[in-house]
C-alpha cells in the first residue's frame, strides 16, 4: 500500500512540475511578444508576472495537466515491458504527448487557444515540452520507488 501512496505522490508532483514549466512558457512567451511591441518590462515585473501567472494558472491548468498525465501515464505503464529499448523513455514521451494533446484539445475546444503563449508553433512546442519534464521526473521517481 505505501508504494501506491508513493506513486501518487510521484505523479503530483510531476503534475505541479509540469504545470509550473507550462505556466513559465507561457508567461516568457507572452513577455516576449509584449517587449516585441516595445513594452518597458523590467525585472521585477517579468518575475512578478510569472509567479502571478503560476498561481492564477495553478486550479484550472493544473487540473487539466492532472488529468492528462494521468491517462498518459497509466497507457505508458502498460506499454512500458512491451517497450523494449524505448521502455526508459515511456513516461517522457508520455508527459510531453499529453500535454500536447491537451493545448490542442483546448485550442479545438476554444476555437483558439486559452493560453496565449501557445498561439505560436514554438510557444505550443516549448509548452508541450514542460510535459517532458514531468514525465522525466515522475519517472525517476518510479526507480526510486522501485529500489
Amino acid at each position: 500500500m505505501t508504494k501506491w501512496w508513493m506513486r501518487l505522490g510521484a505523479l503530483l508532483l510531476a503534475a505541479l512540475v509540469t504545470t509550473a514549466l507550462v505556466s513559465l512558457g507561457h508567461s516568457l512567451f507572452v513577455q516576449s511578444e509584449l517587449a516585441a511591441l516595445g513594452t518597458a518590462l523590467p525585472i521585477h515585473v517579468r518575475l512578478g508576472a510569472i509567479l502571478r501567472d503560476f498561481i492564477g494558472l495553478l486550479p484550472t491548468l493544473g487540473a487539466i495537466v492532472l488529468g492528462a498525465l494521468l491517462i498518459a501515464f497509466l497507457i505508458a505503464g502498460w506499454l512500458r515491458p512491451r517497450a523494449g529499448r524505448l521502455a526508459p523513455f515511456a513516461y517522457p514521451l508520455a508527459g510531453w504527448a499529453a500535454i500536447a494533446l491537451a493545448l490542442f484539445a483546448m485550442r479545438l475546444a476554444y476555437g483558439f487557444s486559452p493560453l496565449a503563449g501557445a498561439r505560436t508553433g514554438m510557444g505550443f512546442l516549448v509548452m508541450s515540452l514542460g510535459g517532458l519534464g514531468g514525465g522525466l521526473l515522475f519517472s525517476h521517481m518510479l526507480g526510486r520507488i522501485r529500489r
